[in-house]
């Protein structure tokens, strides 16, 4: 599926711990966090990606929660690494590192 730019819609992939965090997650907000990641796999070239500092990651913001994520432009995907609460991915992040 091609993006608005013309380009290839990216695949988001959620890992172990991204499934979990978000299951956790009122209704509202798991649907917020779906159309924030539908948003990014159409936009991923238009938007300037927030990198965490110290980490391998990008931040991706919607209030008080963050989508933490990595870019794989060879195979056309998104990894989301985590999401929740920004001090609570930031702590979870840190202890990856």
């Amino acid at each position: 599926m091609k993006g608005k730019q013309g380009r290839k819609r990216y695949e988001v992939l959620l890992s172990e711990q991204a499934e979990r965090s978000k299951e956790k997650l009122p209704p509202a907000i798991q649907k917020a966090i779906e159309d924030k990641l539908e948003w990014l796999a159409e936009n991923v070239h238009a938007i300037r990606h927030e990198r965490l500092k110290g980490l391998p990651y990008f931040s991706l913001h919607l209030g008080q929660y963050r989508i933490a994520y990595q870019i794989d432009h060879s195979q056309g995907q998104i990894h989301v690494c985590d999401l929740g609460k920004h001090d609570e991915v930031y702590r979870r992040l840190a202890r990856l590192s």
